[in-house]
């Protein structure tokens, strides 16, 4: 992270007292650089935690910063020519400023109650994405949705750079570099791809020029306090677009349907279940284009190299978006046929001897696992467990009933949660369960796995469980499966060789084998983010 380049102030911040909350966050950090780089004479950065503690959250919130730059920052961030608020002066003054910039889930803890006050005050709030819309000089393409947003909006980036199209991308998390540092870069000739979520949407007085919507369903509940109120705040995205405006909205879910019966803009919808007359669609097992009275065939459904209706959905929003956005269909097309997934997101991990090894790592709770088992077009073996805190074999159910939905040559438990793991499956509808191995460890499972496939089939690591008795996170979860399949996946044999397994069958049930018991564990408490 270098400082940003020193450019005019925004006319409306010019002289304005100016309160930054969150210091240690990405946000909190990226305005109060973007604004001292620009010659901010007032302002004041809070942050709840003390000074003394604050590098430790910085770095945590700083992902997309290597190590030796982080602490750069750190001593850069703490210099700057500002007042600061850390600890028990958290807030202080607050109902002062002239504007407060406020990171996008404030609203979510009782500390920040004196911004409600604020607010109530009538004091103007802002935030890093409202900078985003005010300093950007090209047009914005903004995704957002319950599911698949940040997926659709990696394809639509690699559709337009295969294009010959310039582009920034900036997601919604703490691994990507946000766009405020980027902006010496962009001319008007770029597209900034943005990843947006609700919680960025809410007071957003801006729409992006292409606006994408995934689909709404209920999720983020106990920020918004209904279904409807969820709604309202994803349809921010599409609120304030004129006439020369594009939306692309889902026709197969019903409230991002009702969204365009209100636009002003321009509205595509896209559609895996039915024709469409603007948008894209799916006919005749192929991914369609459709201009009017014009089709154009892009890619058929089974060549996409990530299964699931989801894949499908996410391929024709971002087909429609990158059309729009003026990426040719040759351009659609290769993105679509080489593209494997995201990390930790049911991401195709290797291939080999005819078997796909899919890591669906982020698959931290018992619902997304049971969505990544239903998304297989294939023969699986599943890898599954973790941690989770009291947990019941109820709990993973979700996982049993898509794992008898489909056809499964075997199940690999490792972590804290298999003999519950297990205790679920012993539940399966009908009877007759799978074979289910209890493994100490994911090298051992991976090995098991290769004894169980045959040519057609698929691995997949879809835990539903947290990772922190085996792993830091689920992101060294996913990265060493992935080590291990693109390593072993042609190796015959594997788990005669897999150290410290041993295959002793039960007697009460000889379904079940065990790759050695799981040994007594402490579990730590889970940092923020997982779960």
């Amino acid at each position: 992270m270098r400082p940003m380049s020193k450019d005019r102030m925004p006319e409306h911040l010019r002289g304005k007292n100016v309160h930054v909350v969150g210091l240690s966050g990405t946000e909190g950090s990226t305005v109060v650089d973007f604004l001292v780089g620009r010659g901010a004479t007032s302002l004041v950065a809070h942050d709840f935690l003390s000074r003394q503690v604050f590098p430790e959250n910085f770095r945590r919130h700083h992902q997309w910063l290597p190590e030796g730059a982080q602490e750069e920052a750190i001593r850069r961030i703490l210099a700057c020519p500002i007042a600061y608020r850390f600890g028990d002066d958290y807030l202080k003054d607050i109902l002062t400023a002239d504007v407060i910039f406020a990171t996008q889930a404030w609203f979510r803890y009782p500390q920040n109650a004196p911004l409600r006050e604020a607010q109530r005050a009538g004091i103007p709030f802002s935030s890093m994405t409202h900078l985003f819309f005010e300093t950007c000089p090209c047009p914005i393409l903004g995704v957002t949705g319950t599911n698949g947003k940040f997926t659709t909006a990696v394809l639509i980036e690699q559709m337009l750079r295969r294009a010959g199209h310039p582009v920034v991308f900036s997601g919604n998390d703490r691994t990507h570099v946000p766009m405020l540092y980027r902006l010496d870069e962009i001319t008007p000739r770029h597209w900034l791809v943005l990843e947006i979520s609700n919680r960025q949407l809410i007071g957003l007085p801006y729409s992006p020029r292409l606006a994408v919507v995934t689909n709404v369903v209920p999720h983020h509940l106990d920020d918004h306090g209904s279904m409807e109120a969820y709604a309202e705040v994803k349809r921010t995205i599409v609120r304030h677009q004129g006439p020369d405006d594009l939306a692309v909205l889902n026709f197969d879910n019903p409230h991002t349907r009702v969204m365009g019966e209100t636009c002003r803009s321009r509205v595509h919808y896209f559609s895996r279940t039915q024709r469409v007359a603007w948008g894209a669609c799916v006919e005749d097992g192929q991914i369609v284009i459709v201009d009017g009275d014009r089709r154009e065939p892009i890619v058929l459904v089974a060549d996409l190299r990530v299964p699931g209706a989801h894949t499908v959905e996410n391929a024709l929003a971002a087909s429609v978006a990158a059309h729009l956005a003026g990426a040719p269909a040759d351009a659609i097309r290769g993105a679509l046929r080489e593209f494997r997934g995201l990390p930790y997101r049911l991401h195709l991990a290797a291939e080999a001897d005819a078997v796909r090894y899919y890591e669906d790592s982020l698959a931290t709770n018992p619902s997304a696992a049971a969505a990544g088992i239903r998304a297989m077009d294939r023969p699986v073996v599943l890898i599954a467990g973790g941690v989770r805190r009291d947990a019941t074999p109820d709990d993973f159910l979700p996982m049993v009933e898509a794992l008898a939905a489909g056809r499964v040559r075997g199940v690999l438990l490792i972590g804290a949660t298999g003999p519950v793991l297990e205790a679920a499956l012993r539940r399966w509808p009908g009877g007759n369960p799978p074979p289910v191995h209890r493994c100490r460890t994911l090298e051992a499972a991976v090995d098991v796995a290769q004894t169980l496939v045959h040519p057609g089939d698929a691995v997949l690591l879809s835990p539903g469980c947290e990772s922190f008795d085996l792993f830091r996170d689920y992101r060294h979860r996913g990265d060493r499966f992935r080590e291990l399949v693109e390593g072993r996946a042609r190796t015959p044999g594997g788990a005669e060789d897999a150290g410290g397994t041993e295959h002793s069958g039960s007697a009460e049930d000889p379904r079940t084998a065990a790759c050695g018991e799981d040994s007594p564990l402490t579990l730590p408490s889970p940092p923020a983010g997982e779960g």
